[in-house]
């Protein structure tokens, strides 16, 4: 019970549901967290059970609160529990989402089909069910950009996932959560944007030199030439319904064809299914770059940026004898408050590259697409339910 977290970090816990009563401030061992753009961040806390606000019954509490976290006294993240690891000790250890998170666990228990209506607000109606946990929706619409999108009950995984592909179009939205206070208390929302939920704050990185370390990695996986993208049926499509297909063909000298197909449940749409295969073959038409920088929690100060701001990139190494030099986003960051440290993941390309084909990003798009198979002619949603 002697590890101690730097005095900059403190924590502090309320309930998940109104009024959000205070719980108090808790006594944390260690925590990390991560922040993504147009995704969901996740945190880990070792929390002391004898000493301050959360009792072992609060900790099983699992959705019932809320931990937030502050660097400097500024609000950085804050999470729900999902997930506690109890070894019998005098501290337990706590998974958590970070809040807009919680649309994961939120299907679309409804129909609804919108015809050139602007983007944002179809994103604000997919994320409206965050009301439930206090983390309210901030719109900045931009010059505006109008979408057709068509939405079965129960034909799409989440409404988490529903955001992330509304964001995943060329000139999509973007989505980050942001914190500050406000009345005294810590607050959390979500930012939906276009054309940018973040800006320039004068962010940089010059390798070698900079960051206490960085790896930058190339990968083709997803490269590719031409792109086909695979569309679904919607409920009660007729048994001989044939599925749409996008497909985009962008030759290059001195390439050979690469193919990729892309399975999109839930996609009902030619128009959506054409705006997904120009995305991707401008994502993918060569091959993706990410870099990895770790960085230090205090320099710049955590609080002052975050996911969606302009990086500057200043880079040469062996096999790029002349450099680049380019202005990327930073899509992710990471932080480990008993390190002291921020890792940092920027994208050169927006959209950002998807990650590469893991093992576990298979399994969770076969799980999607057997359900999308599985949901096929359901009766109507029942009436009065809360969609």
């Amino acid at each position: 019970m002697g590890v101690t977290l730097p005095e900059s970090w403190t924590f502090w816990a309320d309930a998940s549901v109104p009024p959000y009563t205070a719980i108090g401030p808790v006594d944390v061992l260690s925590f990390t967290c991560s922040w993504a753009l147009s995704d969901f961040g996740a945190g880990e806390a070792e929390i002391a059970v004898e000493r301050g606000g959360l009792s072992r019954n609060d900790l099983l509490g699992f959705y019932r609160w809320r931990l937030w976290a502050f660097y400097g006294g500024t609000p950085v993240w804050a999470g729900l529990p999902t997930a506690l690891t109890d070894e019998g000790g005098a501290s337990v250890k706590v998974a958590l989402d970070e809040l807009p998170a919680y649309l994961n666990r939120k299907v679309y228990a409804t129909t609804h089909t919108y015809t050139g209506v602007e983007q944002t607000t179809i994103a604000a109606d997919i994320a409206s069910r965050l009301d439930n946990i206090g983390v309210p929706r901030v719109l900045v619409p931009g010059a505006g950009r109008n979408r057709d999108r068509t939405y079965d009950y129960l034909g799409q995984n989440n409404r988490g996932d529903m955001l992330k592909e509304l964001a995943g179009v060329q000139n999509g939205i973007e989505f980050r959560a942001e914190y500050a206070m406000s009345a005294g208390r810590p607050g959390c929302t979500l930012k939906i944007a276009y054309p940018r939920a973040g800006g320039a704050t004068g962010l940089g990185l010059v390798l070698p030199g900079g960051p206490v370390s960085v790896s930058a990695q190339w990968t083709s996986d997803l490269m590719r030439t031409r792109t086909f993208e695979v569309g679904d049926l919607p409920n009660n499509a007729a048994s001989t319904a044939q599925r749409p297909v996008a497909y985009l063909d962008a030759e290059q000298t001195g390439l050979p064809e690469l193919d990729v197909a892309t399975d999109r449940p839930g996609v009902v749409l030619t128009s959506t299914l054409n705006e997904y295969a120009s995305s991707d073959s401008s994502i993918y038409g060569s091959a993706a770059l990410a870099l990895t920088a770790t960085m230090p929690v205090s320099d710049p100060a955590l609080g002052d940026y975050g996911v969606g701001d302009d990086v500057a990139v200043q880079m040469a190494d062996p096999l790029l004898p002349s450099g680049i030099a380019t202005t990327g986003r930073l899509t992710a960051m990471q932080a480990d408050a008993g390190a002291g440290t921020v890792a940092w993941t920027v994208a050169i390309t927006q959209p950002p590259p998807a990650p590469t084909h893991s093992l576990a990003r298979r399994l969770r798009l076969l799980d999607r697409n057997q359900k999308g198979a599985f949901r096929r002619s359901l009766v109507p949603p029942p009436g009065g339910i809360n969609p």
